[in-house]
C-alpha cells in the first residue's frame, strides 16, 4: 500500500454504508449510499465498487462489519443476510479490487475512532456504543481494545428482551418512540452497563447522534458517569474503518 495514497474507511450499516477518505488524520471525502439491491455479500460489494470507481480510489480499504468477524470472515451478520456467515470478506474484496483490504467489527472499528478522543483515554475504562440499527460496543481498557464485545445482544433480565431490542435507533422508529421516550429508555441500558462493567465514561457515536433535540443532556444528566459524543459523529465508524490501516 502505498502510505501516500488516502485510504478508504467503509462502514456497512444495517440501513445503509458510509463512506470516508481519510488521509493524514482527516476527512478528505465522505458519502453515504442506501441499499437498492438488497443486503447480500454481491449487492455490498457493488455498491462499494461502485464508491471506488467514482473516488478514483486505489489505496487501502479498511472496513468495519455489523457482527462477529474471525480473521476476515464474517461468522454472523444478524442485520444484513443470512449469506453472509462464512464469507471471507477480507479475502474475497482484495482479490476483486487489488487493494489491501482490513475487516473488523463495525463498533470495534468505530473505537479505534474515538480511542484518543479524551485525554485519558490511556488510564480509563471507556466504553464506547455504536447506536443504529442495532446497538454495537467496544471496550477500550486503557488504551486497549477488547473486542468483540456485543453487549447489545446481553439480554437485560427486568426487561425480557436484548438492549439493542429496546433501545436501538431501529427500535425508537419500528416503535414510533418520541425522543423523550427512547431517550429514557438509553439511561435504562448505559445504567445497566454500568452496573455490569463499571465504566469511566461512555462515549456514543451513530447517526442519531448528530441530532441536537437535547436528549444527550437529558442522558448526561441522569448517568453517573460522562457520558459524550463521538466528535466524528455519523461518520465515526467509517473513520475507525479507515484506521485499520494504521493499526
Amino acid at each position: 500500500m502505498d502510505p501516500k495514497q488516502p485510504v478508504l474507511g467503509v462502514d456497512i450499516g444495517g440501513s445503509s454504508i458510509k463512506f470516508c477518505l481519510f488521509d493524514s488524520n482527516r476527512i478528505v471525502a465522505h458519502s453515504t449510499k442506501e441499499y437498492v439491491n438488497g443486503k447480500t455479500p454481491d449487492a455490498i460489494e457493488n455498491i462499494i465498487s461502485e464508491v471506488i470507481e467514482d473516488w478514483k480510489h486505489i489505496g487501502g480499504i479498511g472496513i468495519g462489519f455489523p457482527g462477529l468477524v474471525e480473521e476476515g470472515t464474517i461468522v454472523d451478520a444478524p442485520n444484513l443476510d443470512s449469506k453472509w456467515e462464512g464469507y471471507n470478506l477480507s479475502a474475497q474484496f482484495s482479490e476483486k479490487t487489488g487493494c489491501r483490504v482490513l475487516i473488523s467489527n463495525d463498533a470495534d472499528a468505530a473505537a479505534l475512532a474515538m480511542a484518543q478522543e479524551t485525554e485519558r483515554w490511556e488510564v480509563e475504562n471507556i466504553l464506547c456504543l455504536t447506536l443504529g440499527t442495532g446497538i454495537g460496543s467496544a471496550w477500550l481498557k486503557q488504551g486497549n481494545l477488547d473486542a468483540g464485545t456485543e453487549f447489545g445482544r446481553m439480554v437485560h433480565p427486568e426487561l425480557g428482551c436484548s438492549l439493542e431490542e429496546w433501545a436501538s435507533v431501529r427500535a425508537m422508529n419500528e416503535e414510533n418512540l418520541s425522543m423523550e421516550v427512547w431517550s429514557e429508555r438509553l439511561v435504562t441500558v448505559l445504567d445497566y452497563l454500568l452496573k455490569q462493567f463499571n465504566p469511566d465514561r461512555f462515549i456514543l457515536s451513530g447517526g442519531i447522534t448528530t441530532s441536537s433535540e437535547g436528549w444527550i443532556e437529558a442522558i448526561q444528566a441522569r448517568t453517573a458517569v460522562p457520558v459524550v459524543i463521538s466528535k466524528y459523529g455519523n461518520l465515526t465508524g467509517a473513520v475507525g474503518a479507515a484506521k485499520l490501516l494504521s493499526v
